[in-house]
């Protein structure tokens, strides 16, 4: 966290409406929301936004306006929501009307946005290989990003991978496998216990650790108990983002994901850039990350035997996972944050230039 000075850092927030307002209190007061947005975009050369809500339109109308001024517009989506109605309900945690209300409203809400975003907007960022090109369709002004969160600085330092790739490659090395980040239910982390438990069953030298903190805390804790896990689960509580966490990541092996819904976690390039590996639920996020070169080992959604048996098969095979963890340092140092927020500049800069 930091304190912005608006007049040193060229920074000024302007509070259009209370956060927490209900739905009828925020369109009561839309016209006078996008008279501030116009108002505001007037001002602007550039407007960098994203897609907006059913029931919350704010962002979008900012792009639609800046368009219509004839500005340049930017707008970013940081997550292929397609499949998550599915996924939500198929585990149960929304109702059949649940599903089809968001599939034939809120769905087709952002699909139309999307639509008209790929066509008329100046740059149009999207996390997504399969969303950028299915939206893109070779459209210049289309380009894929990768949001790492993850500084140069925090890639693990050479010799400490060495001898960490050096210690893996002993049989007698306890394997640790983590998960760090939020504990909410949507994030699986009770699949990756039942996934410990079959991967200690087939005798694997594994250890998991549990960086984080939430509302399913108590309950992982008390399933963590009962499935007989004893100290081959470690709970560490909440460590802050930086060179206190990645610290700590280095010591770690293995990230593991179980994702109930959609889900673009910078937790897996944070792991690589730590020297780690992955083994994740097949979801379109990691997919794309296997595929471009990430050490990203998948089973089928859902599966948590497969996912237990998966580890158990790394651990077995130190001389792959240690290759995997070369591999994860040198794709985490091709997408740190500094090279993505370049990247964006640059694309940025060219439209300003291109305006002139």
């Amino acid at each position: 966290m930091t304190i912005v000075n608006e007049l040193e850092d060229g920074i000024r927030f302007n509070g259009v409406y209370p956060a927490h307002i209900g739905r009828l209190a925020y369109f009561s007061r839309l016209p006078k929301i996008l008279a501030e947005l116009t108002k505001e975009v007037r001002k602007a050369a550039v407007v960098h936004a994203g897609q907006s809500p059913l029931f919350r339109p704010f962002e979008y109308p900012a792009l639609l306006i800046a368009y219509m001024l004839g500005k340049i517009t930017i707008s970013v989506t940081d997550i292929d929501q397609r499949q998550t109605a599915y996924m939500n309900f198929k585990t149960g945690r929304w109702s059949l009307r649940e599903y089809v209300v968001t599939r034939l409203l809120h769905d087709t809400f952002q699909h139309l946005q999307l639509l008209f975003a790929a066509k008329y907007f100046s740059l149009v960022l999207i996390k997504g290989l399969k969303m950028a090109s299915d939206y893109g369709a070779n459209r210049p002004n289309v380009k894929y990003f990768l949001d790492s969160a993850f500084s140069g600085r925090h890639l693990i330092p050479e010799k400490i991978l060495t001898e960490k790739i050096s210690s893996l490659r002993k049989k007698d090395t306890t394997v640790e496998i983590v998960y760090f980040g939020r504990l909410v239910e949507y994030k699986g982390v009770d699949h990756m216990l039942y996934a410990v438990q079959e991967a200690l069953r087939l005798n694997a030298k594994i250890r998991f650790h549990i960086i984080g903190d939430g509302p399913e805390i108590g309950d992982l804790k008390v399933l963590s108990e009962s499935l007989g896990l004893g100290n081959e689960v470690v709970f560490h509580g909440s460590i802050p983002f930086g060179d206190t966490l990645f610290s700590q990541l280095q010591k770690f092996h293995i990230l593991m994901a179980a994702p109930q819904s959609e889900d673009t976690p910078r937790s897996a390039l944070d792991a690589m850039a730590s020297a780690q590996s992955i083994v994740a639920y097949d979801t379109y996020y990691y997919r794309e990350l296997a595929i471009a070169g990430g050490p990203v080992e998948l089973v089928p959604w859902r599966a948590k035997e497969a996912l237990g048996q998966r580890v158990a098969q790394m651990v077995d095979d130190r001389n792959t996972l240690a290759a995997n963890l070369s591999q994860a340092v040198e794709f985490a140092r091709k997408n740190t944050q500094e090279r993505w927020l370049d990247q964006r500049i640059e694309w940025t800069l060219a439209l300003v230039a291109e305006s002139k």
